[in-house]
């Protein structure tokens, strides 16, 4: 009996284990808030770091203009020097020349021993002595003279050769100045892209916490369940009453083209509709200013779906985050806003609550892109053609 009934427990627990098992995580408007403030944290922290580096890039650029009037001083500096040294190479010759021309003078006129008979044609002794002593300072003048000139020149040579050095250290900092700055700009570049991305999340859960208390949503009132209940999915309809596909969901120029692209003949004129009925989770302009509107979707068995409308024209009057939306509420024109190659609707559809905190694949943008990914590499998720018949490329469709 024992053993009957170990056997019933072991199928029991074996049972649970591939049971279905449901996320009872809440969802409140609290949820929403605290990741609002998340972003609007993240948006603050990258606009410091933003102005730091600005700063930074500043003051290096001032680090390299005084560096370059520097440089300049000095190069003006080393020429001064430089033409200071030849100047006194050509004092120094000019003296040696005329010592020489002066001694060769008087030594042709007067003879070899010009000093001695000049010095021994004194009459007396006093006038011996300051015979000797003009000789003595005559001679010391002129090597006097030209020691100070050469001193003066290996001086100006050891100041040229050392402000030649500063230079070249000067012309290295500012090298690595100049890369300082280019790695700065970089990272700015990069900042400023995270910040646009925050800002646009932080405006899209600002909607979302905006509508919910509007509908009369409080902060522990779950979404959906206390208030702001979704209507399920009826079904699943073309956007379009009318065109073509003209792009596929796959991959394309390397990367992932998550969406399908729809257009027709009359583009600007052409309404887009909900692929299901569903309430708006965010209206935005992409990083690129295209009009852009998702819509998330609940199924009758509890499924989540998104969907993902870009490139809009414009937006349906009266259209705000939080609305509930049939599949015969129109939500905007077919555009070519943002980066678009011509007018068209790109169409992006996931089984996944995009910007939804409680969504731990799609609760981020970027968590949402590397998701669709996944799931399209493992083969669980094909894009829209998983729930919506289109035609093939290129073949005309009549009717949603």
């Amino acid at each position: 009996m024992r053993k009957i009934k170990n056997i019933c427990l072991a199928l029991i627990l074996l049972a649970c284990l591939f049971l279905p098992t449901e996320n009872v995580r809440a969802e409140t408007l609290q949820d929403y808030q605290n990741l609002l403030n998340k972003y609007k944290n993240e948006v603050a922290k990258y606009q410091n770091e933003i102005n730091e580096a600005e700063r930074k890039i500043e003051a290096n650029k001032d680090q390299i203009e005084s560096i370059k009037k520097e440089v300049q001083q000095m190069n003006a500096d080393i020429d001064k020097m430089s033409q200071e040294i030849v100047d006194y190479n050509n004092t120094i010759k000019e003296k040696s020349l005329e010592t020489k021309q002066l001694f060769e003078y008087l030594q042709v006129a007067r003879g070899e021993n010009l000093y001695l008979e000049y010095a021994f044609d004194a009459d007396t002794l006093t006038d011996l002595i300051y015979r000797v002593s003009v000789v003595q300072q005559l001679t010391e003048y002129n090597d006097n003279l030209v020691k100070s000139l050469e001193e003066m020149i290996n001086n100006n040579e050891k100041r040229s050769k050392d402000l030649a050095k500063k230079q070249e250290e000067y012309g290295q900092r500012q090298i690595e100045l100049t890369a300082q700055i280019t790695r700065l700009t970089g990272m700015q570049a990069s900042l400023n892209e995270n910040s646009v991305s925050s800002s646009q999340q932080v405006k899209i859960y600002q909607d979302l916490v905006n509508s919910f208390k509007a509908l009369g949503c409080q902060p522990k009132d779950v979404i959906g369940v206390d208030c702001a209940q979704n209507n399920n999915v009826a079904g699943w309809y073309r956007p379009i009453d009318k065109g073509y596909v003209t792009s596929e969901f796959g991959y394309r120029w390397g990367s992932l083209h998550r969406a399908i692209d729809v257009s027709n003949g009359n583009p600007y004129n052409t309404k887009i509709y909900p692929v299901a009925s569903g309430r708006i989770s965010s209206i935005y302009h992409d990083s690129y200013g295209a009009l852009t509107l998702t819509i998330e979707h609940k199924t009758a068995n509890g499924k989540y779906y998104s969907s993902l409308y870009t490139h809009l024209s414009k937006y349906a009057p009266g259209l705000y985050v939080g609305k509930q939306v049939g599949v015969n509420d129109y939500i905007g024109y077919m555009g070519d806003s943002g980066y678009a190659m011509g007018p068209h609707l790109h169409l992006e559809i996931a089984p996944c609550r995009i910007f939804n905190p409680s969504d731990s694949n799609c609760g981020s943008w970027n968590k949402y892109t590397a998701y669709v990914k996944k799931i399209y590499s493992n083969g669980s998720f094909k894009g829209p053609r998983d729930l919506i018949y289109f035609p093939k490329l290129r073949v005309n469709f009549t009717g949603r």
